[in-house]
């Protein structure tokens, strides 16, 4: 089966338009919900900043140009919910303190489980710079190109590939960190 004569090509990077909202909803909820918790959202707030997500596609939907693709400018539209999430977070831990207010600390993290390591992974981004943050996860865990990160997040392709790099580096660092920490000392 050949396309109709009438369509002209879109670029590579071009999406199409979605239907709706409802349909965008149910195609990204999952890849939404990952994001958010890959960019900082603590677990409890996930379904929370979703929401919230959610609500500026809602309202921004029309002015989706399709001049990249949908999961790239969702993924920019997560970034900025997770930053604004992120910065209500310190202002709240902030206020804690300052009144002194404590919290009961976290047992230890047992590397052995999927859901520890979870965490475990969430920590070592959460020591990544935002900008560089963004784009490992959307290269290295959501498996988005270059070229598509740059349109989404408004960057020239060689700042993608820039911070892309400071990113594994920063990553490689916090890793070994990690395992030195981790690693049993002989008797």
């Amino acid at each position: 089966m050949t396309a109709p004569p009438a369509a002209a090509p879109r670029p590579a990077s071009a999406a199409r338009p979605p239907d709706g909202l409802a349909e965008v909803y149910r195609e990204h909820h999952d890849f939404m919900w990952r994001s958010l918790r890959r960019l900082g959202v603590d677990e409890a707030d996930v379904e929370d900043a979703v929401h919230d997500a959610f609500l500026v596609v809602a309202r921004r939907l029309a002015d989706f140009e399709g001049r990249s693709s949908l999961r790239t400018w969702l993924f920019a539209i997560a970034m900025r919910v997770a930053q604004s999430r992120r910065r209500d977070h310190q202002r709240e831990v902030h206020h804690l303190r300052r009144y002194e207010l404590s919290v009961a600390p976290r047992s230890p993290a047992d590397p052995q489980t999927r859901h520890e390591t979870a965490v475990t992974l969430h920590q070592l981004l959460a020591g990544l710079d935002d900008d560089q943050r963004a784009v490992f996860i959307m290269i290295e865990l959501e498996n988005m190109t270059a070229p598509e990160i740059a349109a989404a997040l408004d960057l020239k392709l060689p700042t993608v590939y820039s911070r892309l790099r400071l990113a594994r580096q920063a990553m490689q660092r916090a890793v070994a960190r990690y395992l030195a920490r981790t690693k049993e000392k002989p008797r």
